[in-house]
């Protein structure tokens, strides 16, 4: 037997680590919060906010680095980056709750990042918030990107709709207006003489077939939901549909909150001058609190990044590698990249699905929540192999 003392790097579930070496069993969850690293960045402090964080931080045997002028408030505000301990970050939670300025409030928000919610919920149906869903694209147009025309007629759409339910999507994302760049514009009611037969006769099928509606129409979402739909996918301005927040409100519709730069996207060639993730990070941030200011209180925000509006080729691949990230906001992440060009013009048309699929796998091993997808069964498939693997 070899008793050569070895170190090596923990990458795996902590608590089977710690079984692993006959840690005691009634110990385990205390310990778990001890032993597993955090490392998080907090926007927007003032400098005495900084100054006491950073005090705080040292008091609990890890540290905060701030702005360099922050000491001499010299600088008119900071950000700030930690790393420690859950364990650690929990009492720096009770120690923030004693403090001026807005600490009390960060103690607050930070204590939900630490306890993230374990599920959430859409028309009753509920979600593990730690896993990842399936949302199958169902374009109900003669000209979209990807299958433009395949399910043009209603009752291929219902057939086709209906085959991916039963091959794993969890909600069905029907769209009857192509928001691929050059894509022709169609008005509300050419909009909704194309998807609210199929929203009907699906619902009809099984009415416990969830369905979002991806639209940059307010007038189209009100209908759709009165036929039966369930969620608003928009890659608009969420400030479009003002008008309709008093509908969405009263049926508590969940809503895909999207970063986009307009409709239809223009191609952009230019890298994002600064942190893209960041930048995401701080729009989702201030769209939540838009909504919940307009009376959105108990609405589901899902969160989608845009991949394919507004962003260069080398953004939209740190967005991807980062993804994990904007799930401390506190809301479903959704990423569609299902068949997006930039794969296409990376790695070619041959391989987009296959691309698109090894992405997919990054992505859930990451727990984004939702993949908007073309190919339901095959990833389906990836989620199946991965569950027996991890």
């Amino acid at each position: 037997m070899n008793n050569k003392i070895l170190i090596k790097k923990l990458s795996g579930n902590i608590e089977d680590e710690l079984k692993s070496i006959n840690f005691s069993a009634d110990y385990i969850k205390t310990a778990e919060k001890k032993f597993l690293p955090q490392t998080i960045k907090i926007f927007n402090l003032k400098p005495a906010e900084a100054n006491i964080l950073k005090q705080s931080c040292l008091s609990l045997g890890f540290d905060a680095a701030v702005h360099r002028d922050t000491i001499t408030c010299r600088c008119e505000k900071s950000d700030a980056i930690l790393c420690g301990s859950t364990s650690q970050f929990l009492k720096l939670c009770e120690n923030l709750k004693k403090q001026p300025f807005r600490l009390k409030t960060l103690s607050e928000e930070l204590q939900k990042y630490l306890l993230p919610k374990q599920n959430y919920f859409i028309n009753g149906h509920e979600f593990d918030f730690s896993k990842t869903y399936l949302m199958g694209i169902l374009n109900v147009t003669p000209d979209s990107f990807s299958d433009g025309g395949k399910n043009y007629d209603t009752e291929t759409a219902v057939n086709s709709a209906l085959q991916m339910y039963k091959d794993g999507a969890a909600i069905l994302d029907i769209g009857g207006e192509s928001t691929r760049p050059d894509a022709v514009p169609v008005d509300v009611q050419t909009e909704c003489n194309r998807i609210l037969p199929v929203i009907e006769k699906i619902k009809k099928s099984n009415k416990d077939i969830l369905i979002s509606v991806d639209t940059i129409h307010p007038e189209t979402i009100v209908k759709a939901v009165e036929a039966g739909a369930d969620i608003l996918n928009t890659v608009a301005d969420i400030k479009i549909f003002e008008s309709v927040f008093d509908f969405l409100k009263k049926h508590k519709t969940p809503i895909v909150v999207t970063h986009s730069d307009g409709i239809p996207p223009k191609p952009v060639l230019k890298d994002f001058d600064g942190d893209i993730a960041d930048n995401l990070f701080r729009y989702f941030a201030e769209k939540i609190d838009y909504l919940k200011e307009n009376g959105l209180t108990e609405n589901l925000f899902i969160l989608d990044v845009g991949i394919g509006f507004g962003k260069s080729i080398n953004d939209q691949f740190e967005l991807i590698k980062r993804a994990g990230e904007f799930l401390s906001l506190g809301y479903p992440v959704l990423y569609g990249i299902s068949r997006k060009s930039f794969i296409s013009k990376t790695f070619g048309t041959e391989s987009r699905d296959k691309v698109s699929q090894i992405y997919a796998h990054h992505l859930m091993m990451n727990k984004i929540n939702m993949l908007r997808v073309h190919d339901v069964k095959a990833h389906a498939n990836l989620q199946i192999y991965l569950s027996k693997i991890m």
